[in-house]
């Protein structure tokens, strides 16, 4: 595992030059105008989840460009050590935008005097990362089989696919009018959290070992 963090710190040492101020002074500036303009905290975590989802698939990128692979091989990096390190990266880059967001979003609504709801953030910040996480252990398998330049734009795809689903969802249960019924999902599910979350964990811990056992797989048997 320590070989693992130290890879994580190589991959952040390689995306840092991309992290510009200009870069985050915008990131920032749309999420506090979502803030303004809405009491709510969950557009903010959204969008800035969705940065860093979209961000973590920076090392693939680099690394194609610049022929980190020979590197790693150079450095007698194992593969196994490789595909570890870039999960993890992800994961903490999640993690990370997500704890750092609900910290702004908190500030800038008491500031504003709105208050925030802090069932509601906390709520979204876990189902981002599970939703988002989710979607990165379809792409990164991809990536390490294919490369970014291949791979980027069937990977992307799920970025496109979902908002979408959530619309298209979202207006067919408005058009068959259900709110009773969707009150009552979300009162079951909150009755039955002590089950449900534990299942939810579960469940994505073994997708991520499945797609992480997988990148391993295809990886190793690129040539690079």
């Amino acid at each position: 595992m320590h070989k693992a963090m130290t890879f994580v710190r190589l991959d952040f040492l390689t995306v840092k030059p991309y992290l510009t101020p200009v870069n985050l002074c915008i990131f920032g500036t749309v999420a506090l105008i979502m803030l303004t303009f809405n009491s709510s905290a969950a557009g903010a975590l959204g969008l800035l989840m969705t940065f860093a989802a979209m961000f973590a698939i920076y090392p693939f990128a680099i690394g194609e460009k610049s022929n980190m692979d020979i590197l790693y091989t150079t450095l007698s990096i194992q593969r196994n050590t490789v595909v570890l390190g870039r999960y993890v990266f992800a994961l903490l880059l999640n993690l990370f935008v997500g704890l750092f967001t609900f910290a702004f979003s908190f500030v800038v609504l008491t500031v504003l005097q709105k208050g925030m709801d802090m069932r509601e953030a906390l709520f979204t910040i876990a189902a981002l990362f599970f939703m988002f996480s989710l979607i990165q252990a379809l792409q990164l398998p991809m990536y390490f089989k294919l490369n970014y330049t291949k791979a980027k734009f069937v990977a992307f795809l799920p970025f496109a696919v979902l908002p979408m689903s959530t619309m298209i969802g979202s207006s067919l249960f408005h058009g068959l009018s259900l709110p009773g019924q969707s009150v009552g999902l979300w009162a079951w599910i909150t009755a039955n959290a002590l089950v449900i979350v534990p299942a939810c964990v579960v469940l994505w811990l073994g997708l991520m070992f499945v797609s992480y056992k997988v990148s391993i797989g295809v990886y190793r048997k690129r040539d690079l």
